[in-house]
């Protein structure tokens, strides 16, 4: 099962492997502090991926836009980010720090 795991103000890590059976209770389980003005979130330990992994993080920034946060994800894995490239994520996935 994956998991998020707060590091330190504004910065969590995420491990596991994001796909369509672990999606729904890592959405529903995790809880990212959005009353930061900037959160990131290391992928570094994300070990499999899929469409459904990549819908969660999208949703994820959705989420940070509507409460007026920036969020971002580090040390993305090749894999990932092939899928991103791949779908035209990358603008949105792929946000520079501000």
């Amino acid at each position: 099962m994956p998991q998020l795991t707060h590091e330190t103000s504004g910065e969590y890590s995420l491990s596991g492997p994001l796909i369509f059976d672990t999606v729904t209770a890592l959405y529903n389980d995790a809880q990212i502090d959005m009353s930061n003005s900037q959160v990131s979130v290391s992928l570094h330990h994300v070990d499999k991926s899929d469409s459904a992994g990549l819908a969660l993080l999208v949703e994820w920034v959705r989420v940070a836009d509507k409460h007026r946060c920036s969020l971002r994800y580090t040390d993305i894995p090749a894999h990932l980010q092939t899928l991103i490239d791949v779908t035209g994520l990358s603008p949105i996935l792929n946000r520079a720090a501000p």
